[in-house]
């Protein structure tokens, strides 16, 4: 049997170098890519479990607190937690704490925005000159957003003389004139202030000072202004959100307690305590990087006077506040600059203290063009900021609050009176410590999450003009409470410190029936993704769910994922942005290793099975063209075993020879290529060599050796029992595709098979641009991966091209006879060629329509989302065609030799 098996290969070398080649290449192909598969999947699913954890594995929130786009999407807005403001009751927060699997459980309180009041002096004794009278203008505005929105703010007159000497007397300031007379400068102009006017008034103020008497000048009677020496005060309302945290289960999550650069860190249970005079003082811990992109410049202008007497009566007259307000403009002096990180620093030295506060909303968003999402602005009415203890009934908030807003504010006030225990109902604060945010533990930027409670979101420029407006640096919060990114809490204190803020007798309104905004868990014996651990902290959510009511999120798994959001224009100057902010898509490693395996497994089966398509081709093909010797052998009386044994033999003989040569060439690639791959897994070519073509060959054979020994040796090709004529080449071309549909139908399959798998893999690349691409670290794998997957493609396509020109091949070879008889009734070699092609590209488009129907149908039982699944179906169905027309130029070849004595010799 073997000298008849080697004997017919001698015979037929060509189709069995076919075979051999074929049944090489791919289990070469199978082998290095299964073996680099595994070595990437390994690298991968280390990247995976390295970036599963972060600071917390559930965070657990008020009940409805899920926005339409995070159940949409599965993403979680960069700023969720500044617009969350109670929600969760003690209660439930200490049965969070009770359930089984809890490791931490450390909860966020934002209690809201304070405006604590500190002052800073502005020296212009630089600037004086020696004239007898001299008027100096300081005109204030607040810059913000790296310098595109400017907000006008106080302007502040300084007078100063050299000639005069200055009285401090009945709550002001007179200056002494030459002939006694006395002018009451900065006494009048104080007592025509206006008082009314709304929040957003910018009323003037003025101060005083003499040469000649050194300390009775403003200084007189505000100790912040330096003694002798020509200034300004500017007063800062600075606004501070204030949060409450469990010191015990913080320092556990975030290591808190090892940040404090000064003082002490908040002891647990820590309560406001009761100070002198009766002050309620609340134990805080001030963050020491206030994150504000924001300062204050000052124009300093000299004014022009009159002369020295006649100016002095004008400033100190009846009408001293508008004469001086309307002084003509001066020349320009000095811009000096205020750090708005200075006055932090200079108000965490001050007295402390809060008499109404502030909570804002969420921001808001509709769908833009493009995936993208615009922020809705909202209005605030000015009665927001009414308040029956300050001047005109009004707080006076940094300017920056009459910008656009996106927040809606509520508003506390609080009552300035005295309790009956004698205590007062306005809290003071009592800072305790300062911590240092920059020296919290380093989470991985790959699966980040929003950690609100200490830095404020990321949000960078979108597109060129922004980031060339922006200067090439992020936005960063203002004094605008209700702006786009809200700063982090600046001051923490204890769950039982916020207290006096939630007492409605203190603030009414105020409410301590929810105060915890959020809980972040983190659940004991978590490893990484592993299918064990995922089921503890799914057990565990469930609990929380189940027992709470509250909504729960996994976050184990989640990973930053950059949006475009587009930023309506402001009203003092910023232009409208597009903004890159990175929000969180929840869920990433575990969907991508689960996508990733679906994907490898399916990219590397495609390999063996459009090799498969080829060997199946060949088995039919060597069968029919030896019908005649294999009819004659069963005349002979030969088994029809026999026929089964020699034919199948045959195939694994060539799958055995190339076996051998694959080990041979993968052996040599390895090392050429310095690949980690085992001896073992080299040797597995000579296996996989020998399975693939005895697979592909048992059909094949198992029907050649059941053909009655007569019917083996009629014409290969005869006419169908229904005989159409066929009028022209399209006619023709169809009916040589259905002579033999078997082979046709070999033939398109891998063509189908090699369109769908690239449909799927486009598609899927597309698709996860919105879910696992586009996430820091889907991008930081993909790379990893992505070459593998189209390194399989091209050897799949590749096979499937093969398959299809050993099609056309086949068909002219057994059709031979029939050319040549076209050849000598007329027809020329174009015309021919032209049948050859259009068979090509009939297989093709069948191949090609049916790879993309296929493809679609699997990406969309995968959940790939339409369009990008149409436009790789395009895609991939036009490669298919084009391989099609490039495979077909090989049998063209064969036609050109077609000649009636070659064609005669053979038969």
């Amino acid at each position: 049997m073997l000298r008849f098996l080697a004997a017919n290969l001698r015979h037929r070398p060509s189709r069995a170098v076919a075979f051999g080649a074929a049944i090489l290449v791919a289990a070469v192909s199978f082998v290095l890519l299964t073996s680099a598969a595994k070595t990437s999947d390994l690298r991968v699913r280390g990247s995976v479990t390295q970036n599963f954890r972060n600071a917390y594995d559930i965070l657990v929130r008020p009940r409805g607190s899920f926005t339409k786009i995070e159940r949409e999407s599965g993403l979680v807005q960069a700023n969720y937690l500044s617009g969350i403001f109670g929600g969760i009751t003690l209660r439930q927060y200490g049965e969070v704490k009770q359930i089984r699997g809890v490791q931490v459980a450390a909860p966020i309180a934002n209690v809201g925005y304070i405006f604590p009041f500190v002052n800073k002096a502005v020296l212009i004794d630089d600037l004086v000159s020696g004239a007898p009278a001299q008027m100096f203008r300081l005109k204030q505005s607040y810059v913000a957003q790296r310098g595109l929105s400017r907000y006008p703010a106080n302007d502040w007159y300084v007078y100063y003389t050299t000639r005069d000497r200055l009285l401090y007397d009945q709550g002001g300031l007179h200056q002494v004139l030459p002939d006694g007379r006395m002018a009451d400068v900065c006494k009048s102009f104080a007592n025509e202030i206006p008082s009314e006017g709304g929040p957003f008034r910018r009323p003037s103020y003025m101060s005083c000072y003499s040469r000649r008497s050194p300390g009775e000048d403003s200084s007189a009677y505000n100790s912040d202004f330096p003694v002798g020496r020509p200034s300004a005060v500017i007063g800062f309302y600075f606004p501070v959100l204030l949060a409450a945290i469990d010191p015990v289960q913080e320092a556990r999550l975030t290591n808190l307690d090892r940040t404090i650069t000064a003082g002490r860190f908040l002891k647990p249970h820590e309560r406001p305590r009761v100070g002198r005079f009766g002050g309620n003082f609340v134990p805080i811990i001030a963050s020491a990087r206030p994150y504000l992109d924001e300062h204050l410049s000052i124009e300093v202008s000299r004014l022009p006077v009159l002369p020295a007497t006649p100016f002095a009566l004008r400033v100190g007259g009846p009408d001293a506040y508008r004469f001086v307000t309307h002084l003509p403009a001066g020349k320009l002096l000095a811009t000096k600059r205020v750090s708005l990180v200075r006055a932090y620093e200079r108000l965490l030295r001050s007295r402390l203290f809060s008499d109404i506060y502030w909570t804002p909303s969420n921001v808001r968003y509709r769908r833009a063009t493009g995936g993208r999402l615009s922020a809705i602005t909202t209005a605030n009415p000015e009665s927001i900021w009414k308040s029956h203890i300050y001047t005109g009934g009004y707080f006076a908030p940094p300017h920056d609050n009459a910008d656009a807003q996106f927040r809606r504010l509520y508003a506390y006030n609080g009552r300035n009176t005295f309790d009956n225990r004698g205590v007062y109902r306005t809290p003071a604060f009592r800072l305790r410590g300062r911590y240092d945010p920059a020296k919290l533990p380093g989470f991985s930027p790959l699966s980040r999450l929003p950690m609100e409670t200490y830095y404020p979101p990321l949000v960078e420029g979108g597109d060129a003009r922004s980031r060339r407006l922006l200067k090439g640096k992020p936005l960063l919060p203002t004094q605008n409470v209700g702006d786009y990114i809200q700063q982090p809490p600046l001051f923490l204190t204890t769950l039982e410190g916020m207290r006096p803020f939630l007492n409605p007798e203190f603030f009414p309104g105020a409410s301590a029936r929810a105060p915890i905004s959020v809980i972040r868990i983190r659940v004991a014996n978590v490893k990484g993704p592993d299918p064990e651990s995922r089921a503890r902290i799914k057990a565990v959510a469930l609990e929380i769910r189940d027992r709470t009511g509250l909504d729960v999120d996994i976050t184990a798994g989640s990973s930053p994922r950059e949006l475009l959001i587009d930023l309506p224009a402001g009203k003092f100057g910023r232009p409208e942005l597009l903004l890159k902010e990175g929000w969180v898509k929840k869920g990433v490693s575990v969907t991508f290793l689960k996508a990733l395996d679906r994907k490898r497994l399916l990219l590397l089966a495609l390999i063996p099975l459009t090799c498969g398509f080829f060997l199946i081709n060949g088995a039919f093909a060597a069968a029919r063209a030896r019908r005649r010797e294999l009819g004659t052998l069963l005349c002979l009386g030969w088994p029809r075993r026999a026929i089964f044994t020699a034919l199948l033999g045959e195939l694994a003989l060539v799958g055995l020879v190339a076996g051998l040569l694959g080990t041979a060439v993968a052996a040599a690639i390895v090392e050429g290529f310095s690949l980690d791959v085992s001896l073992a897994r080299t040797l597995l070519v000579v296996p996989l060599a020998l399975v693939l073509p005895m697979l592909a060959g048992l059909v094949p054979a198992l029907r050649a050796s059941r053909e009655a020994p007569l019917a083996a040796v009629a014409p290969p090709v005869v006419a169908s029992t229904s005989v159409r004529s066929v009028r022209n080449l399209h006619g023709l071309v169809l009916a040589n595709l259905a002579r033999v549909p078997q082979r046709t139908l070999v033939g398109v399959l891998g063509m189908v098979v090699g369109v769908a798998a690239l449909t799927l893999i486009v598609g899927i690349d597309h698709a996860f641009q919105g879910t696992l691409v586009g996430t820091l670290l889907g991008d930081a794998i993909l790379f990893r991966i992505s070459g593998l997957d189209f390194v399989a493609l091209g050897v799949t396509i590749a096979l499937a091209a093969c398959s299809l020109a050993d099609v056309l091949f086949l068909n002219l070879s057994e059709r031979s006879a029939e050319l040549v008889t076209l050849r000598t009734l007329g027809w020329r070699q174009r015309h021919l060629a032209r049948v050859v092609a259009l068979e090509a590209v009939g297989m093709g488009l069948i191949g090609a329509l049916g790879g993309a129907l296929l493809g679609l149908a699997l990406g969309a039982a995968l959940g790939i989302s339409l369009l990008p699944l149409l436009a790789a179906a395009g895609l991939a169905g036009a490669g298919g065609l084009l391989v099609s027309l490039v495979v077909s130029l090989l049998p063209l070849t064969r036609v050109a030799g077609l000649t009636a004595p070659v064609v005669l010799a053979e038969e």
